[in-house]
């Protein structure tokens, strides 16, 4: 019995020990991580600009999760043009710290790895996922979230009571003298806003805003004279193709786009911040519009972990 006894606790030793050893000399699973990225009404982005995935690790680390494109559909491709049928990018890192990711925009023979200014979207990890939205980008969260715009009709670059339906200015003038119609922050880092004013579908662009409280950087459709201090155009000179000026603004949409910078793209972007809609029959010179914020209808994602 004795011996019966001494062979079984011999036995187990040897096991103990292979078993061991067996486990620390284990090679095929290295320290990786991986993560699966979905979109919702993400647009494919033009020419050769790309997205790239990041994360932000407990010991506030800054890593990149790979680079990648979207194609129709919402698909994921990488840069080679390969379809990432599972949506799933690995990394030569463990994740499992992450604590923020976002998503930025970065410019055609990015190579590098550190982040580009343009955020298009972002979020906090929860239970080893995160939701990403653009008003969850950190410093323009609410840049988007509280920002509320109007616009008047009226030309004042042509003098008074002339063709007044055929401007549109970022003006209010509700309660007294003509106030900024944008209550927005600018600028944004990796962002500009822009103007613009669609004509049966067709946009037009208003220029570049740099300020709220200043002329917008294009005045190629206006009169002689000066206009507002603020954003906006009259549309009464240099008509562009298919195009006849003065412009009847009766029904016209307005908007003001958030558009990258730099802007790969001379068409207007998704991400259209404010809209409204001119009246068939506009009230008089001097009536002050509403617009519609429409951050809530931006392209949102997820980033889910998963674990090794």
């Amino acid at each position: 019995m004795e011996q019966n006894t001494l062979l079984i606790f011999g036995f187990l030793l040897v096991f103990i020990m292979f078993g061991c050893d067996s486990g620390n000399s284990d090679t095929t699973s290295p320290e990786t991580g991986a993560a699966i990225l979905t979109f919702q009404n993400l647009r494919p982005l033009p020419g050769d600009y790309h997205l790239e995935g990041w994360i932000v690790t407990s010991d506030l680390a800054t890593l990149s999760l790979g680079k990648f494109t979207i194609g129709p559909s919402g698909r994921l491709f990488n840069l080679s043009g390969e379809e990432l049928v599972t949506r799933r990018l690995e990394t030569p890192f463990p994740i499992d710290s992450a604590r923020v990711a976002y998503i930025t925009i970065e410019p055609p023979g990015d190579t590098d790895d550190s982040p580009s200014t343009t955020r298009l979207m972002g979020g906090l990890f929860i239970e080893g996922s995160a939701e990403l939205r653009t008003t969850d980008v950190e410093g323009i969260e609410d840049a988007l979230i509280l920002a509320r715009g109007n616009y008047i009709l009226e030309t004042p670059t042509n003098g008074p009571d002339s063709f007044e339906q055929s401007g549109i200015w970022f003006v209010n003038l509700t309660g007294g003298p003509p106030g900024r119609g944008l209550r927005i922050t600018t600028p944004i880092p990796g962002w500009k806003h822009q103007g613009w004013v669609d004509i049966d579908g067709v946009p037009l662009n208003m220029g570049v805003i740099s300020h709220h409280s200043q002329p917008d950087d294009s005045n190629i459709y206006s009169g002689p004279q000066p206009g507002y201090n603020y954003p906006g155009e009259d549309f009464l000179t240099n008509a562009p193709p298919s195009f006849t000026f003065p412009l009847n603004l009766a029904g016209a949409r307005v908007t003001v786009s958030l558009e990258p910078d730099p802007d790969p793209d001379p068409e207007r972007s998704q991400l259209i911040l404010f809209e409204g809609t001119v009246a068939e029959t506009p009230e008089s010179v001097g009536t002050t519009y509403d617009m519609t914020n429409l951050v809530d209808t931006w392209p949102t994602g997820r980033i889910v972990i998963i674990r090794q």
